[in-house]
């Protein structure tokens, strides 16, 4: 065996043989590129929504439709809040007081399927036609 514990030795021939080859990176670079392909068709082709279902606990407790910009006040299933905005035809929580606020980072949604979840407050955002 060599000393250098990178590279395998094969004791036969004294032959290197690489542990990764020019097929592994190609490989690798033709998933990551199919990869994003895939996801920005599926952004790309996804069909604007018109409503917003707002959802507390598995239950369907308000729907708004996009085109009509507001604010609204969600109770969540253990008294804590979620204020949803919409406006400009797009959804987002503007403010909440979960201790993490990952609904709030979720950005803004707008397309058909899309949502944003709180999951201490059991408070599902989707995007309906």
């Amino acid at each position: 065996m060599s000393d250098n514990k990178n590279t395998v030795t094969d004791e036969r021939d004294g032959l290197r043989k690489k542990i990764i080859t020019k097929t592994d990176i190609i490989m690798l670079v033709l998933l990551i590129v199919a990869g994003v392909i895939g996801f920005i068709s599926v952004k790309v082709f996804m069909k604007k929504g018109g409503s917003v279902r707002v959802s507390v606990d598995g239950e369907t407790v308000k729907t708004y439709s996009l085109d009509d910009d507001g604010e609204y006040h969600i109770e969540g299933c253990d008294g804590g809040f979620n204020l949803l905005v919409i406006k400009d035809g797009k959804a987002y929580i503007s403010e909440a007081d979960c201790p993490d606020k990952l609904c709030v980072k979720q950005g803004k949604v707008s397309k058909e399927g899309e949502t944003v979840i709180c999951l201490p407050h059991k408070v599902v955002i989707e995007i309906v036609e």
